[in-house]
Order: structure tokens, then sequence, then C-alpha cells
């Protein structure tokens, strides 16, 4: 016959046994399964204008702006192509006092988001013609960047300014020029 002591011993180890094996949350064998998620977001950059330049007094020096709406969710660059180099008639210059071009000066500010700043050039539009490099606008530069910045849903303020030539006088006419403005991701 078994001692009461042997009994209760075996019962007292067998019991915590099964409260060992309750608290380890199931069998030995548990498996584990895990689980990578991913996605892509793609780059987007673009440009749309907000607001467009009023009509320019030509009479005396002055200031135009306008507005655009800047989405990159990327660092970029900006860049820009003035048509004619300048505010520009058809009609021609009847000698050397008169001159049928302006020359202007485009401004470009946009805010970076978070706080991040602004990026911000300018450049006379002679130096914003086909090949010409000499400002970070000019379509031949490496272009105005936004460095590691982005600006998603901002509002970009864009401004010409021109002051009247001292020497010559302007002809008659109706004066323009098309300004081209690029903005892309930089790689």
């Amino acid at each position: 016959m078994e001692s009461l002591g042997t009994y209760l011993n075996f019962h007292t180890t067998a019991a915590a046994a099964a409260l060992l094996f309750a608290a380890s949350g199931g069998p030995a064998f548990a498996q584990t399964l895990t689980v990578t998620a991913t996605g892509t977001i793609p780059t987007t950059c673009g440009l749309t204008a907000a607001s467009g330049f009023s009509a320019a007094n030509l009479d005396a020096n002055g200031t135009v702006s306008a507005s655009a709406s800047v989405t990159c969710n990327a660092k970029y660059i900006i860049k820009a192509t003035s048509a004619n180099g300048g505010l520009k008639t058809a009609t021609a210059a009847p000698s050397s006092s008169f001159s049928n071009k302006l020359d202007y000066s485009l401004s470009i500010s946009v805010p970076l988001d978070n706080g991040g700043g602004t990026v911000s050039g300018n450049c006379v539009a002679s130096n914003l013609v086909t090949g010409a490099s000499t400002c970070a606008l000019s379509p031949a530069s490496t272009g105005l960047s936004s460095g590691t910045g982005t600006s998603v849903g901002q509002t970009a303020t864009l401004g010409i300014s021109w002051t009247l030539p001292g020497t010559t006088r302007l002809i008659a006419g109706s004066y323009s020029d098309t300004l081209t403005i690029t903005i892309a991701a930089q790689p």
C-alpha cells in the first residue's frame, strides 16, 4: 500500500505539469508565420496655373504676378524657357533710337513642405532662351533645385518685372512672350 505522502506528491506533480502546459499557451510544436507587406507610391510632379499674369503697362517700370499650384512628392527641379528672350512686338524698330524688345526678370518662389523653407530663383528673359545656361532657371542649366524638399499642394508665386531702357524707346505695338516653366522630379 502506498503511503499517503507518495500519493499527494504524485498528484501535486501532475497538477503542476498541467498548470505549466496551460500557461505555455499550447503544444510544444507551435508554428510561426511571418508576412511582409510591400507597396509603391509613384513619383508625382506637376505644375498647374492658378492665376495668370495681368496685362502689363509698358509705359513705365513695373511688375506683374501670377500663381501656380505645385505638387511634387519627390525632390524636383524647375526650368524656364522664353520664346523671345523678352517681351517683343512684331513691329520693326525704325532706328537705333527705338527697340522692339524689352528684357524682363522672372522670379519664382515655391514653399517646401513641413516648414522646409522656400526654393526661389530669378533670371532675366534673355538668359531663358533655348540653349542658355547662365542662371539656375535657364533651359540648359541643371535647374533650380528643391534640394531634398518636396512641395505637395503648395502655391508658387511667379513674378515678371521690367525696367524701361534708358537710351532707347520702345516702338508702339503689342508686346508678348511665351514663357514655358517646366518642373520635374530629380533622379
